[in-house]
């Protein structure tokens, strides 16, 4: 009888871990969709949430999110931004005069003045002028970070898968153009990802994604802090399926992670970049280009997309 009271315990206790175990996304999700996030409207059709967890609330970590919607009727248009020397985020979107803005996609740390491919490692083209190729693994390999791109046809933002063809975003037709990666999902469909530390640390992350419905998320995620640890490429994944998305793209992230928002934080800044070490809105890293909204009027009057400065 004691043997089998004790048999009984123990498949109880393991009962109940396991039931711990499955419940634990089942929390974060809910934690995620149903937290109390702080939002405002800072233009017509563009909400600017954040959320932070302190407790170890969110994957068993602390975590400060910082979220831009875009509905598909918003009076905005989006176009990238490059300088031929490296700069902010918020110092481009301030040249633009941007309602919102984000890091781009992935770069080299040249200094000085470059307009032989704008420091981009990846496939960069604004207003139809193509400004730097893809740079390929010395076995001739598409890099990780050139698995997709994020493409802007009249002001439209889309998603798109890479092809296995060299080259192929000569082909699509859009205005803008920015390769970047790793893909996390499109069309609804998860894409596997490794197991190397790249995909596995936390870091900071900086990610494209859209909706069925037409709607596009920015979302910026702070790390390398205790009070925001980051999150791994998997985390960051199923965060924005959670959140609605069907086609996801993550950008460039660790110190380049940044978010600006016109008239909002430290002069637009509103995560915490972390080049600075500080938890605070002062540590933007300078980088290659970034994602911008626009007043749609305002682009209307000028020009449809941003012309690169040379």
């Amino acid at each position: 009888m004691k043997r089998v009271t004790s048999l009984l315990v123990v498949l109880f206790i393991c009962a109940g871990l396991c039931k711990a175990l499955c419940f634990t996304p089942n929390r974060d999700s809910l934690a995620i969709v149903d937290g109390r996030w702080e939002q405002d409207t800072v233009f017509w059709g563009v909400v600017f949430k954040q959320i932070r967890f302190e407790q170890n609330e969110f994957f068993a970590s602390n975590q400060c999110l910082h979220l831009i919607e875009i509905a598909p009727d918003a009076a905005v248009t989006f176009a990238l931004a490059a300088e031929p020397l490296l700069t902010t985020t918020g110092a481009l979107a301030q040249k633009h005069e941007a309602i919102a803005a984000i890091n781009g996609s992935f770069f080299r740390f040249n200094y000085t003045y470059n307009t032989d491919d704008y420091n981009s490692v990846d496939y960069l083209r604004i207003n139809r002028e193509r400004l730097a190729d893809n740079t390929y693994t010395a076995t001739g390999q598409r890099q990780m970070h050139q698995e997709a791109a994020v493409a802007i046809l009249k002001g439209q933002l889309y998603i798109v898968k890479a092809t296995t063809e060299k080259g192929w975003e000569d082909y699509i037709y859009s205005e803008d153009v920015l390769s970047s990666g790793p893909l996390l999902a499109i069309a609804g469909r998860i894409e596997p990802l490794k197991e190397t530390s790249f995909y596995t640390t936390r870091h900071p992350r900086t990610a494209v994604a859209k909706k069925p419905d037409g709607t596009v998320m920015l979302l910026v995620v702070d790390g390398r802090n205790p009070a925001a640890q980051g999150m791994s490429l998997q985390e960051l994944q199923q965060t924005l399926l959670w959140l609605g998305a069907c086609d996801i793209i993550n950008f460039d992230g660790g110190g380049s992670s940044t978010m600006y928002v016109q008239g909002k934080g430290a002069d637009g800044v509103v995560n915490h970049p972390c080049d600075n070490q500080q938890f605070d809105h002062l540590g933007s890293r300078r980088v290659a280009n970034a994602l911008c909204v626009l007043p749609a009027m305002a682009s209307s009057q000028s020009s449809a997309q941003i012309s690169p400065s040379k």
